[in-house]
C-alpha cells in the first residue's frame, strides 16, 4: 500500500510542479530571498511540529550517544560546543549542562528563530553566532571546540566533504562531532527509486536538501579516529526522509 501512495505521491508532485506550482517553483528557483525565508520558516514552525515526536526521539537519541562519548566529564566545566547550521535552534533542550554554544548558519533569517527559541533555554550559554557557509569556517579558530553538532545539514552542503574537512579543523583533538541526518535507501530498491526521482523538485522547494546522499560513507571516509553509526528507519517520518543515520565521530 505505501509503495502505491509515494508512487503516486511522485508523480503528482511532477504533475503540480509542471502546471499549477511552476510559479512557486521558478520563484524558489531563482530568488535567494525567498528560499531562505520560506526554508526558516519551514524547518522552524511546520517541520519540527508536523514531525514533533519523531523529532525529539531521533534529537534525544543523539544527544544521549554523545553523553556516552564524552565519558565522565566534569559537569563544572564548560563544554565549547558549535551547532552547524543552526536553523530555529532545535537541539537547544538536549545540549549537556554547562554548554558554551557558539552557533553558524548560512540563511541569516533563521537567526530570529533561533534567538526567540534560546529565551527557553537558559541552560546554554550563546556565545557567538556566525553567519557562513559550513564549507568555509574560517572565522572560527583551529582545535576549538569540544563538541560539533550537525543535524539535518549536510544533506543541503554544496560540498559535504569540504564541511566535513572544516568540522576536524575547529575541532579539539579527541573532539566529537555529533551527526544526525537523512539518507538514501538502499541503491537497489525501489524506494531508492523514488527518493532519485523527486530529488530535483525536493532540493528546489527544500533549498538545496538532497534525498540520495550517502552522507554516513562520507563521514566514514572523512579521516576521522573513529565513527559509530547507527542507521534506523522511522515509520513516523515520510518515507522520503525515513532513512536515518546519527552516530559520533571522534577527531
Amino acid at each position: 500500500m505505501e509503495f502505491i501512495i509515494y508512487t503516486t505521491a511522485t508523480i503528482l508532485l511532477w504533475v503540480l510542479s509542471a502546471t499549477w506550482l511552476l510559479p512557486v517553483l521558478i520563484i524558489f528557483k531563482f530568488n535567494k530571498t525567498c528560499r531562505d525565508k520560506w526554508f526558516s520558516w519551514f524547518f522552524a514552525k511546520v517541520s519540527e511540529s508536523f514531525f514533533v515526536s519523531a523529532m525529539a526521539k531521533v534529537r534525544k537519541h543523539a544527544f544521549d550517544l554523545l553523553k556516552e562519548h564524552l565519558g565522565d566529564r566534569k559537569r563544572n566545566t564548560p563544554l565549547e560546543i558549535l551547532e552547524i547550521g543552526v536553523g530555529g535552534g532545535p537541539n537547544l533542550p538536549y545540549y549537556p549542562e554547562n554548554s558554551n554554544l557558539t552557533v553558524l548558519d548560512m540563511n541569516e533569517s533563521s537567526i530570529e528563530y533561533f534567538k526567540e527559541n534560546l529565551k527557553k533555554h537558559t541552560k546554554v550559554i550563546h556565545k557567538r553566532t556566525v553567519i557562513a557557509m559550513a564549507e568555509d569556517m574560517h572565522e572560527l579558530d583551529n582545535d576549538s571546540f569540544d563538541v560539533v553538532v550537525c543535524t539535518y545539514v549536510l544533506c543541503s552542503a554544496t560540498n559535504v566533504r569540504s564541511v566535513l574537512k572544516e568540522v576536524k579543523r575547529v575541532l579539539k583533538p579527541g573532539g566529537k562531532f555529533l551527526f544526525s541526518e537523512h539518507i538514501i535507501y538502499h541503491s537497489s530498491t525501489w524506494n531508492a527509486t523514488l527518493q532519485r526521482l523527486v530529488n530535483p523538485l525536493w532540493k528546489i522547494y527544500f533549498h538545496g536538501c538532497n534525498l540520495n546522499r550517502k552522507t554516513d560513507e562520507e563521514i566514514k571516509k572523512a579521516g576521522f579516529s573513529d565513527v559509530v553509526t547507527e542507521k534506523y528507519y522511522p515509520k513516523e517520518f515520510w518515507m522520503y526522509v525515513r532513512p536515518q543515520a546519527t552516530g559520533v565521530a571522534t577527531k
